[in-house]
Order: C-alpha cells, then sequence, then structure tokens
C-alpha cells in the first residue's frame, strides 16, 4: 500500500514539474460531467488519444478541493484503473465506482468533482530539442443522484424562480437538482447586458448585481443552463 503511495505522489509530482510551449490535451474524454445514479454499482467513462504517441493517465477525486492531488484526494469514488497507459489512436474503458460509506442526503443531489492528468511519451526528436511540456489538469463534475428525486433533471431551467430585487438579480432553484448556470443576457430597449451566473445548489438561492440601468422599467432576460448531457439549453422571460 506504501509502495502504491510513493508512485502515485512521484507521478502526480513528475507531471507537475513538467511545463511544454503549447498545453497537451490529446488525451480527452467523453463528457463535460459525470452523472452516478445511486443505484448504480459504477459508471463507465470512455477516454481517448487521438495523438500520435502512447500517454500516461492518473485519476483522482475529490469534494471540493481545487487544488487536489492524488495524495490527499478526498472523493468518495474509486477509478479502475486510476493510473494507465493509452496507446497512440486508441481508446481507454475506466470505471468510477462510489465508495463512500456515510449517508449522502436522499433528497438531493450531491457534488463532487473528477479529475484526470496526462502526459504523452516524449519522442527522441523532441528531447533532444529541450522542449518544455504544459500539463493541465481536467476537472469536472461528479453528480451523485439519488433513486426517486421529484421532477425531471431536464426540465429544470424552467422551474427556476427569477426576480429582479432592486439592484439585484435573484434566482431560487426549488428543485432536487443542481443547476449548471452559464450567463443571464438582460435586454432593455436596444441595450444587452451579460451577467456572469454559476451553479445554484439544490433548494436554494443566489443573487448577482446588475446595471443601475436595468434596475427598473421591463427588461428581458435569457438564461443558459448546462443540462445532463453538457448541452446549453435556453429559457427567456420577461420581467415589468
Amino acid at each position: 500500500m506504501r509502495l502504491l503511495t510513493i508512485k502515485k505522489s512521484f507521478l502526480f509530482v513528475l507531471f507537475s514539474l513538467l511545463v511544454w510551449t503549447n498545453s497537451f490535451a490529446s488525451v480527452t474524454m467523453l463528457g463535460n460531467r459525470i452523472i452516478y445514479p445511486s443505484s448504480s454499482q459504477d459508471k463507465t467513462l470512455i477516454f481517448s488519444n487521438n495523438d500520435k504517441t502512447p500517454a500516461l493517465v492518473q485519476i483522482w477525486t475529490d469534494i471540493n478541493n481545487p487544488s487536489s492531488s492524488p495524495d490527499n484526494a478526498d472523493g468518495p469514488f474509486a477509478a479502475i484503473p486510476s493510473i494507465f497507459n493509452i496507446d497512440a489512436n486508441s481508446k481507454q474503458i475506466v470505471k468510477i465506482v462510489y465508495t463512500g460509506h456515510e449517508s449522502l442526503p436522499k433528497d438531493r443531489e450531491s457534488i463532487f468533482y473528477f479529475n484526470y492528468l496526462s502526459i504523452p511519451s516524449v519522442m527522441k526528436s523532441e528531447a533532444e530539442q529541450n522542449k518544455l511540456m504544459l500539463v493541465v489538469t481536467n476537472r469536472l463534475k461528479i453528480f451523485y443522484r439519488p433513486n426517486g428525486l421529484s421532477g425531471s433533471s431536464d426540465n429544470t431551467i424552467n422551474d427556476l424562480i427569477i426576480k429582479r430585487n432592486e439592484k439585484l438579480l435573484t434566482i431560487k432553484n426549488p428543485t432536487p437538482y443542481y443547476a449548471s448556470m452559464t450567463t443571464a443576457i438582460i435586454t432593455k430597449a436596444n441595450k444587452k447586458s451579460t451577467v456572469e451566473i454559476d451553479m445554484i445548489a439544490p433548494f436554494s438561492e443566489r443573487a448577482w448585481p446588475i446595471s443601475t440601468e436595468y434596475q427598473s422599467g421591463e427588461i428581458h432576460i435569457q438564461l443558459g443552463l448546462i443540462n445532463d448531457y453538457g448541452v446549453e439549453k435556453f429559457r427567456t422571460i420577461n420581467i415589468l
């Protein structure tokens, strides 16, 4: 067990120290989010290497730590395999398994984060040129979804309650699903303003400031939300 820990630490440190003039993104995962139903024994993920050389990939999960590493990974998921080689122009199947022992809420989703780091094999010609490599950690959301939740995640954008409260745009999420918001475009007459909004937890409310000219009078608001399939959906409302 200690040997495996040392191996994981060494790989992560090695990856972190390498910097290239061009970022490496040849290894990709199908999908940009992971939905994990509570009834599932595991979830299958597909990785692809579109480069001409093999690559080494390492996976870990965390609760909410953007600076996490394999050493301090605290997410309740195990990846099988968690470290693997992927050949050039090939695919790799990975399964993640929920390993949490603490009970999670059964009336709403819980969120965790999935990280994967890849490093390509360096060809002899490139090594001789003393090139530096920039390796980027890819980070995706894992939504742990209990069975039997009310409503439908696909209808979340229509269930949101949007209000203008003086200087604020307030959005209430009355659903048991996370609302992965993107932007709110506010239009008044011929003027537009974009408000950068983000995720709203289940059964919660968030507010964002809006410019003075949009604080009164009739406005139109177009909301963007990313659904389970990574597709952006839109909804437009009028506020008098």
